[in-house]
């Protein structure tokens, strides 16, 4: 049997990706806190808070560099935001990592 392509299923299979990509879309946004021993984060040495990063480990890390102030967080800097570095995943606005590229 011949399957036709209608209007109908075009526009339905249209509208069911627009809500999987809208799911997915909020579903990364708000994510899990990203854990401390998530080997991802341990090889970047991702702190909650940028105060207490070892400098011998990670001499990159310098003053008043912190998540919010990073060009890969999308957060609105109050709490925990995404970051492209680790999908799915919440990161600490306080936090850093050696991944850290400032806002232009």
């Amino acid at each position: 049997m011949n399957k036709l392509i209608t209007r109908r299923r075009v526009l339905l299979t249209g509208a069911i990706a627009t809500a999987a990509v809208a799911v997915s879309r909020v579903a990364n946004a708000e994510g899990v806190k990203l854990a401390l021993d998530d080997p991802q984060a341990m090889a970047l040495g991702y702190v909650e808070d940028a105060a207490t990063v070892d400098r011998a480990k990670f001499p990159r890390m310098q003053d008043g560099q912190n998540c919010v102030g990073c060009a890969l967080y999308q957060g609105d800097g109050e709490g925990w935001g995404a970051c492209s570095i680790f999908p799915g995943k919440q990161v600490a606005a306080a936090g850093w990592c050696n991944a850290f590229a400032p806002k232009a």
